[in-house]
Protein backbone atom coordinates (compact mmCIF):
# COMPACT_ATOMS: atom_id res chain seq x y z
CA UNK A 1 0.00 0.00 0.00
CA UNK A 2 1.39 3.41 -0.95
CA UNK A 3 1.85 5.95 1.85
CA UNK A 4 -0.55 8.93 1.76
CA UNK A 5 2.41 11.15 0.89
CA UNK A 6 2.68 9.55 -2.55
CA UNK A 7 -0.94 10.01 -3.57
CA UNK A 8 -0.57 13.64 -4.59
CA UNK A 9 2.62 14.49 -6.42
CA UNK A 10 1.50 17.66 -8.20
CA UNK A 11 3.34 20.70 -6.89
CA UNK A 12 0.92 23.34 -5.46
CA UNK A 13 3.53 26.04 -6.09
CA UNK A 14 3.86 25.40 -9.81
CA UNK A 15 3.03 28.26 -12.20
CA UNK A 16 -0.31 26.67 -13.08
CA UNK A 17 -1.42 27.32 -9.48
CA UNK A 18 0.36 30.55 -8.48
CA UNK A 19 0.01 32.65 -11.67
CA UNK A 20 -1.76 35.99 -10.94
CA UNK A 21 -4.78 34.86 -12.96
CA UNK A 22 -5.08 31.67 -10.87
CA UNK A 23 -4.89 33.09 -7.34
CA UNK A 24 -7.64 35.19 -5.79
CA UNK A 25 -6.25 38.24 -4.00
CA UNK A 26 -6.65 38.27 -0.23
CA UNK A 27 -7.03 41.63 1.49
CA UNK A 28 -6.15 40.14 4.88
CA UNK A 29 -5.25 36.82 6.45
CA UNK A 30 -7.69 34.38 7.95
CA UNK A 31 -10.77 32.68 6.57
CA UNK A 32 -12.59 35.97 5.90
CA UNK A 33 -9.71 37.32 3.81
CA UNK A 34 -10.58 35.10 0.87
CA UNK A 35 -14.34 35.13 1.43
CA UNK A 36 -16.07 36.27 -1.80
CA UNK A 37 -18.24 38.75 0.11
CA UNK A 38 -15.23 40.29 1.84
CA UNK A 39 -13.29 40.54 -1.42
CA UNK A 40 -16.31 42.07 -3.17
CA UNK A 41 -16.64 44.67 -0.43
CA UNK A 42 -13.01 45.74 -0.84
CA UNK A 43 -13.30 45.80 -4.64
CA UNK A 44 -16.36 48.05 -4.38
CA UNK A 45 -14.30 50.48 -2.32
CA UNK A 46 -11.45 50.42 -4.84
CA UNK A 47 -13.85 50.99 -7.72
CA UNK A 48 -15.47 53.97 -5.99
CA UNK A 49 -12.05 55.55 -5.40
CA UNK A 50 -10.95 54.87 -8.98
CA UNK A 51 -14.09 56.51 -10.37
CA UNK A 52 -13.34 59.64 -8.35
CA UNK A 53 -9.63 59.90 -9.14
CA UNK A 54 -9.67 58.55 -12.74
CA UNK A 55 -5.96 57.80 -12.30
CA UNK A 56 -5.32 55.07 -9.74
CA UNK A 57 -2.22 53.19 -8.64
CA UNK A 58 -1.86 49.78 -7.06
CA UNK A 59 1.42 50.26 -5.25
CA UNK A 60 3.89 47.74 -3.86
CA UNK A 61 7.30 46.05 -4.16
CA UNK A 62 8.06 43.18 -6.55
CA UNK A 63 6.02 40.04 -6.01
CA UNK A 64 3.62 41.39 -3.38
CA UNK A 65 0.37 40.72 -5.25
CA UNK A 66 -0.20 43.74 -7.50
CA UNK A 67 -0.83 41.66 -10.63
CA UNK A 68 -2.93 39.20 -8.65
CA UNK A 69 -5.13 42.04 -7.41
CA UNK A 70 -5.52 43.34 -10.97
CA UNK A 71 -6.72 39.94 -12.18
CA UNK A 72 -9.09 39.60 -9.22
CA UNK A 73 -10.42 43.11 -9.90
CA UNK A 74 -10.67 42.70 -13.69
CA UNK A 75 -14.12 41.02 -13.99
CA UNK A 76 -15.70 43.77 -11.90
CA UNK A 77 -13.97 46.46 -13.92
CA UNK A 78 -15.17 44.88 -17.17
CA UNK A 79 -18.73 45.09 -15.90
CA UNK A 80 -18.28 48.68 -14.75
CA UNK A 81 -16.72 50.34 -17.82
CA UNK A 82 -17.90 50.37 -21.46
CA UNK A 83 -14.57 48.86 -22.56
CA UNK A 84 -11.36 47.78 -20.78
CA UNK A 85 -7.89 47.47 -22.32
CA UNK A 86 -5.41 45.42 -20.26
CA UNK A 87 -1.65 45.57 -20.86
CA UNK A 88 1.08 43.77 -18.92
CA UNK A 89 4.64 44.89 -19.61
CA UNK A 90 7.26 42.15 -19.54
CA UNK A 91 10.17 42.99 -17.26
CA UNK A 92 11.71 39.51 -17.24
CA UNK A 93 15.46 39.86 -16.47
CA UNK A 94 16.15 36.75 -18.56
CA UNK A 95 15.49 38.66 -21.81
CA UNK A 96 18.38 41.03 -21.06
CA UNK A 97 18.61 44.81 -20.92
CA UNK A 98 18.23 45.32 -24.68
CA UNK A 99 15.27 42.96 -24.78
CA UNK A 100 13.55 44.88 -22.01
CA UNK A 101 14.14 48.20 -23.79
CA UNK A 102 12.60 46.81 -26.98
CA UNK A 103 9.65 45.46 -25.00
CA UNK A 104 9.03 48.91 -23.52
CA UNK A 105 8.91 50.45 -26.98
CA UNK A 106 6.62 47.73 -28.32
CA UNK A 107 4.35 48.00 -25.27
CA UNK A 108 4.08 51.75 -25.70
CA UNK A 109 3.02 51.30 -29.31
CA UNK A 110 0.42 48.67 -28.39
CA UNK A 111 -1.02 50.82 -25.62
CA UNK A 112 -1.30 53.96 -27.75
CA UNK A 113 -2.98 51.97 -30.54
CA UNK A 114 -5.57 50.44 -28.23
CA UNK A 115 -6.02 53.73 -26.38
CA UNK A 116 -7.10 55.30 -29.68
CA UNK A 117 -9.76 52.59 -30.02
CA UNK A 118 -11.13 52.90 -26.50
CA UNK A 119 -14.47 54.73 -26.24
CA UNK A 120 -14.90 57.75 -24.00
CA UNK A 121 -15.18 56.80 -20.32
CA UNK A 122 -13.32 53.56 -21.03
CA UNK A 123 -10.60 52.06 -18.82
CA UNK A 124 -6.91 51.45 -19.55
CA UNK A 125 -5.02 49.05 -17.26
CA UNK A 126 -1.22 48.96 -17.36
CA UNK A 127 0.59 46.41 -15.22
CA UNK A 128 4.09 47.91 -14.88
CA UNK A 129 3.44 51.60 -15.64
CA UNK A 130 6.82 52.93 -14.54
CA UNK A 131 8.56 50.63 -17.03
CA UNK A 132 7.32 52.80 -19.89
CA UNK A 133 9.54 55.65 -21.07
CA UNK A 134 8.61 59.03 -19.60
CA UNK A 135 7.72 60.49 -23.02
CA UNK A 136 5.43 57.52 -23.68
CA UNK A 137 3.71 57.95 -20.32
CA UNK A 138 3.08 61.65 -20.98
CA UNK A 139 1.59 60.94 -24.41
CA UNK A 140 -0.68 58.25 -23.00
CA UNK A 141 -1.84 60.51 -20.17
CA UNK A 142 -2.60 63.35 -22.58
CA UNK A 143 -4.69 61.14 -24.87
CA UNK A 144 -6.50 59.54 -21.93
CA UNK A 145 -7.39 62.94 -20.45
CA UNK A 146 -8.78 64.19 -23.77
CA UNK A 147 -11.05 61.12 -24.07
CA UNK A 148 -11.94 61.02 -20.35
CA UNK A 149 -10.45 57.56 -20.07
CA UNK A 150 -9.61 56.24 -16.62
CA UNK A 151 -6.19 54.65 -16.05
CA UNK A 152 -5.42 51.96 -13.48
CA UNK A 153 -1.77 50.95 -13.16
CA UNK A 154 0.66 49.09 -10.95
CA UNK A 155 3.83 50.72 -9.74
CA UNK A 156 6.69 50.23 -7.31
CA UNK A 157 6.73 53.91 -6.37
CA UNK A 158 4.29 56.76 -5.80
CA UNK A 159 3.77 59.16 -8.68
CA UNK A 160 2.73 62.80 -8.79
CA UNK A 161 -0.81 63.24 -10.06
CA UNK A 162 -1.83 59.69 -9.20
CA UNK A 163 -3.93 58.39 -6.31
CA UNK A 164 -2.86 55.17 -4.61
CA UNK A 165 -6.04 53.11 -4.33
CA UNK A 166 -4.34 50.13 -2.70
CA UNK A 167 -0.90 49.23 -1.38
CA UNK A 168 0.23 45.61 -1.25
CA UNK A 169 2.13 44.64 1.92
CA UNK A 170 2.75 40.96 2.68
CA UNK A 171 2.76 39.71 6.28
CA UNK A 172 3.74 36.35 7.75
CA UNK A 173 0.10 35.55 8.58
CA UNK A 174 -1.09 36.51 5.10
CA UNK A 175 1.59 34.36 3.42
CA UNK A 176 0.73 31.40 5.66
CA UNK A 177 -2.94 31.90 4.81
CA UNK A 178 -2.21 31.94 1.07
CA UNK A 179 0.01 28.87 1.40
CA UNK A 180 -2.77 27.14 3.29
CA UNK A 181 -5.10 27.66 0.34
CA UNK A 182 -2.54 26.32 -2.12
CA UNK A 183 -1.86 23.29 0.08
CA UNK A 184 -5.52 22.45 0.76
CA UNK A 185 -5.42 19.18 -1.21
CA UNK A 186 -1.83 18.29 -0.36
CA UNK A 187 -0.78 15.46 2.01
CA UNK A 188 -0.23 16.37 5.64
CA UNK A 189 3.51 15.73 5.46
CA UNK A 190 3.96 18.36 2.74
CA UNK A 191 1.81 20.91 4.58
CA UNK A 192 3.88 20.32 7.70
CA UNK A 193 7.13 20.78 5.77
CA UNK A 194 6.03 24.05 4.16
CA UNK A 195 4.59 25.41 7.42
CA UNK A 196 7.87 24.73 9.21
CA UNK A 197 9.82 26.48 6.46
CA UNK A 198 7.54 29.54 6.40
CA UNK A 199 7.75 29.97 10.17
CA UNK A 200 11.53 30.29 9.79
CA UNK A 201 11.28 32.95 7.04
CA UNK A 202 11.71 36.61 7.91
CA UNK A 203 8.88 38.46 6.19
CA UNK A 204 9.00 42.22 5.65
CA UNK A 205 6.68 44.58 3.70
CA UNK A 206 9.12 44.20 0.79
CA UNK A 207 9.27 40.41 0.76
CA UNK A 208 8.92 39.12 -2.81
CA UNK A 209 6.16 36.53 -2.39
CA UNK A 210 6.67 35.29 -5.95
CA UNK A 211 10.27 34.37 -5.16
CA UNK A 212 9.13 32.77 -1.91
CA UNK A 213 6.69 30.57 -3.86
CA UNK A 214 9.57 29.51 -6.12
CA UNK A 215 11.50 28.48 -3.02
CA UNK A 216 8.45 26.51 -1.86
CA UNK A 217 8.28 24.85 -5.28
CA UNK A 218 11.87 23.61 -4.95
CA UNK A 219 11.21 22.49 -1.38
CA UNK A 220 8.20 20.40 -2.43
CA UNK A 221 10.02 18.98 -5.46
CA UNK A 222 12.91 17.88 -3.26
CA UNK A 223 10.45 16.26 -0.87
CA UNK A 224 8.75 14.41 -3.72
CA UNK A 225 12.12 13.15 -4.96
CA UNK A 226 13.36 12.08 -1.52
CA UNK A 227 10.17 10.40 -0.36
CA UNK A 228 8.13 10.68 2.87
CA UNK A 229 11.16 10.26 5.15
CA UNK A 230 12.40 13.72 4.11
CA UNK A 231 9.46 15.52 5.73
CA UNK A 232 9.30 13.72 9.03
Amino acid sequence: MKPAFEYQLSNPFSTSFIAPSKVRYRFNHGVSGGNPQTVEMHLEGLLATLRKTRRGLILGPHGTGKSTLLHTFLPKLQRSYPMVAFHQINNDPSIGWIGRMKERSRASGRIRKELAELPREGLLIVDGWEQLYRVSRLRILKTAAAKKITILATSHQRMTGWSTIHETKPTSKLIQSLAGDLLADTPYEIRKLVDRYLKQCRVTPKTNVRDLWFEMYDLVEDAHSSGPQSVV
